[in-house]
Parts: structure tokens; C-alpha cells; sequence
């Protein structure tokens, strides 16, 4: 019983809820949008299917990660499942795979575009771990364009539902994450920079070094906090925007602040786990915002 409550308990660390859960926030981003410009109620029965389809495919994304990031995770994260023994490799490998697969078929009654962009997803959230993300900055953007394609995701299945365009609105959250995301990215390259250099992965902080990845975080993150007024300004959104964007700007300037604090490379990458997950919350009430902002 002990192992099977062990092996349950690492499937779920593996996949990751509280960002399925950020996942399924930022669907409704973009599926909410839909309703708003074309004069709709905000939520309708497809939500619950679009955002089933995201999870499943997100938590395939998640342990398919962990299954390709074994060697990495023996030097920074020696506590995570698949190196503490807790769920043997291709234990995760094949429920990667059954979780991929239930998420293209969940999407079959929703046209031909849907399973298309489903199944693109899908792939490059698969190539990614398997190599693409050895290529550093551009594994990073991978990661930041499948955080935003969620967003775009829930806008093209409503669009679908109502036989209607995908709003322009709907590309503003979409950059907004893409940004967020890829600023994160750095800062987590910035954590992982040993283990990376171990197998060979040239991210930003491997190759051009952590105060380098510094700048390059702050540079993104700052373009976050610099384009989200706009969103206020469009009359798309009402003052819950305004509130939960403030939370996010507020997280951004902390992590950055504190990045910029630390004074050698071991307090860097200290700092650098924990702008993370500051980090992790502030892009939770960014979908709060967005979502919020709407109703």
C-alpha cells in the first residue's frame, strides 16, 4: 500500500496541478474573450471540454519533461520522482503517451483546426524535451509559445463553436504570457545552470552566463510590466484587471530586485529558485486578471 500511495504521489508531483490549473485559467483567457467581443455568455458546456484537452496535454508536456530531464535533475533537483525512485522512467514514459493521446482524441468532435492545433501542440511539447530544449533560448520560447497558445487555444474553440473570426483581442493576453513565460525561463536557467552544463544544455545562462541571463530576465520581465496597462485601456477589461496586474507587476519587481541583490554566483542561483516561484504566482494572478477582468 506504502508503494502505491508513494508511486500516486509521484504521478501527481509529475504532473504538475497547480499549473494544469494555470493552464485551464489561461483557456478560459481566450475563450472568454471570444464570448465578450461577439456579445455572448462568458462560459458555455465547450469551456469544460477545451480546458479537459489543455490538461491532458499539459500533464503529458509535464512528465514527458521529467522523463528527458532525468540526467539534469540528478544534480539540481535530486528530490523530484523519477530520480528519488518514486515512479520508475517508463512508468512515466507510457502515461506521457496514453495522456497525449487522450488529449487529440478529446479533441476529435471539434473539428479538423482543433485536432490540428492540438496535435501540434502536442509534438512540439514532445520535441522539446527530447532535444529541442538543448538549443537553450530557443527550447525557452517553445515553452513560452505553448504557455500562450492555450490562451489562443480557448479563443479558436469558441470561435469554432460560434462560426466566428478569432478576435485580434485575443493575441494582447497571448504576448502578455509569451513574455512572462520566457522572461521565467531565463530565471530558471539561471537555477538549473550546473545541471544544464552537465548534459549539455546551452541556455542563456550557460552560454553567456548567470548575470547575462539576469539582464535578459529583466529585460522581459520589464516588457511585461511595460505593456500591461494596455489591456485597461482597450475597455475589454474593468478594474479586477487592474488589481491583479498590480499583483503581478508587484512579483516582478521583487524577484527582480532580489535577482539583482545577490552579490556572487551561488546567491544568484539561490535567488534565482526562489524568483521562480514568486514567479510561478505572479503568472497565476496574471490569469486571474485577464479572467477576472472580463466578467
Amino acid at each position: 500500500m506504502a508503494r502505491v500511495v508513494r508511486l500516486l504521489k509521484g504521478i501527481a508531483e509529475l504532473t504538475r496541478p497547480h499549473n494544469l490549473l494555470v493552464a485551464a485559467v489561461t483557456t478560459l483567457i481566450g475563450y472568454g474573450l471570444v464570448s465578450k467581443a461577439y456579445g455572448y455568455q462568458l462560459i458555455e458546456d465547450t469551456f469544460a471540454q477545451a480546458a479537459l484537452i489543455v490538461i491532458l496535454v499539459a500533464a503529458a508536456g509535464y512528465v514527458i519533461n521529467d522523463y528527458y530531464d532525468i540526467e539534469t535533475d540528478r544534480v539540481a533537483k535530486p528530490w523530484r520522482p523519477l530520480v528519488s525512485g518514486a515512479v520508475q522512467p517508463n512508468v512515466a514514459r507510457i502515461l506521457a503517451y496514453i495522456l497525449f493521446l487522450s488529449g487529440i482524441i478529446a479533441s476529435t468532435n471539434l473539428g479538423p483546426c482543433v485536432v490540428v492545433f492540438v496535435i501540434v501542440n502536442a509534438i512540439l511539447l514532445h520535441e522539446y524535451s527530447r532535444w529541442v530544449k538543448k538549443t537553450g533560448f530557443i527550447g525557452n520560447m517553445v515553452v513560452a509559445l505553448n504557455s500562450a497558445a492555450t490562451i489562443i487555444f480557448g479563443g479558436l474553440v469558441r470561435s469554432v463553436e460560434l462560426e466566428v473570426k478569432v478576435p485580434y483581442s485575443v493575441l494582447l493576453p497571448a504576448v502578455y504570457a509569451f513574455l512572462f513565460v520566457l522572461g521565467r525561463e531565463v530565471v530558471k536557467g539561471i537555477e538549473d545552470v550546473e545541471g544544464d552544463k552537465r548534459v549539455g544544455i546551452s541556455t542563456v545562462a550557460v552560454k553567456c552566463g548567470v548575470v547575462c541571463a539576469r539582464r535578459v530576465a529583466a529585460l522581459l520581465l520589464g516588457l511585461v510590466v511595460a505593456i500591461s496597462p494596455l489591456p485597461a485601456v482597450t475597455g475589454l477589461y474593468n478594474w479586477l484587471y487592474v488589481a491583479f496586474a498590480a499583483i503581478v507587476d508587484v512579483s516582478i519587481a521583487v524577484s527582480l530586485i532580489n535577482l539583482y541583490r545577490a552579490s556572487s554566483y551561488h546567491e544568484l542561483i539561490v535567488e534565482a529558485r526562489r524568483a521562480r516561484s514568486l514567479l510561478k504566482l505572479g503568472f497565476l494572478a496574471g490569469g486571474v486578471a485577464f479572467t477576472a477582468g472580463l466578467l
